[in-house]
């Protein structure tokens, strides 16, 4: 079949890229940009899902799980997710899974079909005792670091919110209401983040709006960061600033600031230069490209500097779920290298009393609190009424853990100050 036939089969597709991510390393939602949401819904469900995939289809091989092609392993995932967890009928999901494995892996065929009708006539994983990793679908050492430091309570919920399909969220300030609902969508307004729009339905048609460069998308979490940056006289620089949301934001809500913005990937840069001056105008910031450990400006001659830097992203696995399957705790530390470079950076930029907020959506300790307390900066105590309404986990050194949930994604965030001379 040619091209156009393969793009008209979501299920061919769906197997296609949960392959690729498996073994190329690609991310999901670099794939997913013109998916529909069948296809959306059954590659990052199987993503989220698949330790327990895994587990539910491995007594039914006569060989070894990871021995199989990845176009296999990912066709028996995929069918048995279809089958057990979408409401398609389990015949049609099986059948559905055997003829996308005869046109990829044709002598594989068989085998999926007999594995995952026994499969499926087991059942879903519905055993209390279960460990709450498996449960849940998270890599046992991810979870048990967690446990740790988290509550019970607290572990509960990021571990339901990680398995659930993440909203869609916009920025109200460039996403004008009456155009949405002309195209029957609907939104409603955050419940605890004040200018970010929640699409409870229509999600389909935003996304195309989207595309046509009519509004931003961006994670409600997100912007409660960026406003975390304090107002100050003199320029601010959003460091490693791609995708642009949290400068965006700045843009929107401080028009008067001056700032700059820079990054050293040159497609991300491009996209966020043309996302800038699309929404601020003359209010957009500088852009520059420019790499965040030999920043383009004089040491001390900035007033604040907002640094969400690069990271494992563990905040995020409701939107990437592929991360948790591929991370190692050895990376840890490498990204920390990074962001210790970035941190003295920034830290050297900016002037005496001058401001650093730093940030990854990460939840894990190596890349902030180690990271932070390594800095020749002053932390300074986050303002809770400045997050009335997230979930939180307040650090013992005074940083903020926001926990992902239901409304926003995972960031811990750090507000320190150059000490004065």
């Amino acid at each position: 079949m040619g091209e156009a036939s393969a793009s008209a089969d979501p299920r061919r597709r769906a197997v296609l890229t949960l392959a690729r991510v498996e073994a190329r390393r690609a991310y999901a939602a670099r794939l997913l940009g013109d998916a529909s949401p069948f296809q959306r819904e059954l590659v990052l469900g199987v993503l989220r899902w698949q330790l327990v995939l895994d587990r539910l289809l491995e007594p039914h091989l006569r060989q070894p799980f990871g021995t199989l092609d990845p176009e296999v392993r990912a066709a028996l995932r995929a069918g048995l997710y279809e089958a057990l967890r979408m409401e398609t009928p389990a015949a049609v999901a099986v059948a559905e899974a055997v003829r996308v494995t005869r046109f990829l892996v044709p002598a594989a065929a068989g085998l999926v079909n007999a594995v995952l009708r026994r499969a499926v006539a087991s059942g879903w994983l519905d055993d209390a005792r279960a460990p709450l990793w498996l449960r849940h679908s998270h890599p046992q050492w991810l979870v048990e670091r967690w446990a740790s430091w988290l509550s019970a309570e607290q572990l509960a919920g990021v571990l339901a919110a990680n398995q659930r399909q993440a909203p869609m969220y916009l920025l109200a300030a460039v996403s004008p209401t009456g155009e949405l609902a002309g195209e029957g969508c609907e939104v409603a307004s955050h419940p605890y983040v004040p200018g970010v729009l929640h699409v409870r339905r229509g999600a389909s048609a935003v996304a195309a709006w989207l595309g046509r460069g009519q509004g931003y998308a961006i994670d409600p979490h997100a912007v409660a960061v960026a406003r975390l940056l304090p107002e100050v006289d003199g320029v601010v620089a959003d460091w490693a600033a791609a995708p642009g949301g949290k400068s965006l934001v700045l843009g929107r809500e401080r028009p008067g600031a001056r700032r700059l913005a820079f990054d050293r990937h040159l497609g991300r840069l491009l996209a966020m230069r043309e996302a800038l001056l699309h929404h601020l105008g003359a209010q957009a910031p500088g852009v520059v490209g420019a790499d965040g450990t030999a920043p383009p400006v004089r040491p001390a001659s900035l007033a604040a500097v907002l640094l969400d830097a690069p990271c494992s992203g563990t905040g995020t696995l409701r939107r990437h779920p592929e991360i948790r399957w591929r991370l190692t705790p050895g990376e840890l530390e490498a990204l920390a290298s990074l962001q210790r470079q970035l941190l003295a950076a920034a830290a050297a930029a900016v002037r005496p009393e001058g401001w650093v907020l730093y940030a990854t959506c990460s939840l894990e300790p190596e890349e902030n609190a180690q990271v932070v307390a390594g800095a020749a900066l002053e932390i300074v105590p986050i303002n809770p009424a400045r997050l009335l309404g997230i979930p939180v986990h307040h650090l013992p050194g005074g940083g903020v853990v926001i926990l992902p949930g239901e409304w926003g994604d995972g960031f811990t965030v750090h507000l320190l100050r150059r000490p004065a001379r």
